[in-house]
């Protein structure tokens, strides 16, 4: 019988045909500045690396360094304890990478996610509000293959903190629901067909 573990590159002692998956959430949240609104800065936002549910996630990730467009001071940003999150104005939008790192037992290279930061809303971009945010946020599942298996052992015991910093921007997290993504991929999927059904009739009728 093949044993459950093998020894890693490293030495380290992983878990053979074991896959643990472990969701975040990537985002930016928007707020006109209204009044204060200035050429440079016409918004304040944040971005920011969360847990499913708004938690810690501390365990998994002990490092995310925000590296922001290079007109920026300081452009690059680390962040070491949850929220794992920074504030900044501006006044356009562009394309954000997110590196993240993992804690040490997990011995694994580091992630790079890209995320767009948006100010301006896509249903009312000349109806801006000073009250509600502009939110952009993408599901990310990060996926450990064969994980160490002291790693594993700690983080599928993990028990979360009972308190624990709340992201003062939480109220405005977006709620992810499975079956409700899954409803928008089949809607896009027979959008997908109805578009290519209707090009094939065309061209059938001009043969």
């Amino acid at each position: 019988m093949a044993s459950d573990t093998f020894v890693g590159s490293r030495g380290e002692r992983r878990l053979r045909h074991k896959e643990f998956v472990f969701p975040v959430v990537v985002g930016t949240c928007a707020f006109y500045l209204g009044k204060k609104a200035t050429e440079t800065q016409s918004h304040k936002w944040y971005l920011y690396v969360r847990g499913l549910n708004g938690e810690d996630i501390g365990h998994i990730i002990k490092k995310v360094v925000f590296n922001l467009h290079p007109t920026f001071p300081n452009p690059t940003r680390e962040v070491t304890v949850h929220p794992f999150e920074i504030e900044e104005h501006g006044w356009g939008e562009f394309e954000l990478n997110v590196t993240l790192h993992f804690a040490d037992d997990a011995q694994e290279q580091s992630v790079d996610i890209f995320h767009k930061l948006k100010l301006y809303s896509e249903v009312e971009p000349t109806n801006q509000s000073t009250k509600k945010p502009v939110v952009n946020e993408q599901y990310e599942e990060l996926i450990f293959s064969e994980p160490v298996e002291a790693f594993y052992q700690r983080v599928t015991t993990f028990t979360p903190p009972v308190a624990f910093p709340i992201p003062s921007i939480a109220p405005h997290f977006r709620v992810f629901d499975p079956a409700d993504d899954l409803h928008k991929i089949n809607q896009a999927r027979q959008k997908v067909a109805h578009m290519m059904a209707s090009v094939k009739r065309q061209f059938e009728s001009l043969a």
